[in-house]
């Protein structure tokens, strides 16, 4: 009944990220809902890690690999004064399918490059730049844009106009299912890329946040794992 409850309007708001410990699951564990190309994905996702930031204990969790990181107030903060990319990873791996669900905010008077990364292989430090990863964003690209790339060749890549305010926290939810990428803001989903070449990443699963040219706050980490089945959608007339 609790989940028969659920709507879907068509601007595109959705019912994102619900305990399901009060439908019976762990309490360890979500729902939420994502349509995408024609089919209605309803997944159930089990936590597989989570960071609040509360102290110095989670910033042990991450490889620190460009940037200046700090915990500060129960947040984590990344800082990156040049023109380029700062990045923390996981240290551990979770490929397959994966959720991110965090809250960010862009700290005044910077106004760009909330970033994050999914499934990636880390940093190279060779060449001092992330390695491949999909590294996904608020308010980047230079020109204020919401969306994803498949780093480094950026060969695959989805991108929409977004103006997110400098100071306002945003919780943010990106997954990766099979072979299609989504990035939910605030409860709305903002845009979903299928994957052209989906095996070629297929053993990456390191989780990151990033920064570029820009200090960002994040709390409140959570790495899910979620399964999801097909459910056949249509049309019927109403005139």
């Amino acid at each position: 009944m609790w989940m028969s409850s659920a709507r879907f309007p068509s601007t595109g708001m959705l019912p994102v990220r619900f305990p399901c410990s009060i439908c019976g699951f762990s309490p360890t564990s979500w729902l939420f809902f994502v349509p995408q190309n024609g089919f209605l994905r309803i997944a159930f996702a089990r936590i597989l890690l989570s960071l609040p930031f509360a102290d110095t204990y989670d910033l042990e969790q991450l490889e620190l690999a460009s940037g200046s990181w700090d915990i500060e107030n129960g947040a984590l903060v990344g800082r990156f004064r040049g023109n380029g990319g700062g990045i923390c990873y996981t240290k551990r791996s979770f490929p397959g399918d994966i959720l991110i669900d965090f809250y960010g905010t862009m700290l005044s008077p910077c106004n760009n490059d909330l970033n994050f990364v999914l499934k990636a292989e880390g940093w190279d430090y060779e060449r001092n730049d992330a390695a491949r990863g999909f590294i996904g964003g608020l308010n980047g690209w230079y020109e204020k844009k919401a969306g994803f790339e498949k780093y480094p060749r950026c060969d695959a890549q989805a991108l929409v106009p977004c103006d997110a305010v400098s100071g306002q926290e945003y919780h943010i939810q990106e997954g990766y299912c099979e072979d299609t990428r989504f990035l939910i803001v605030d409860g709305r989903l903002l845009l979903e890329m299928r994957d052209p070449n989906p095996e070629e990443f297929a053993g990456f699963g390191r989780i990151g946040l990033g920064t570029y040219c820009s200090q960002i706050r994040f709390r409140d980490l959570k790495l899910l794992r979620p399964s999801w089945r097909p459910l056949f959608q249509s049309y019927q007339a109403n005139f």
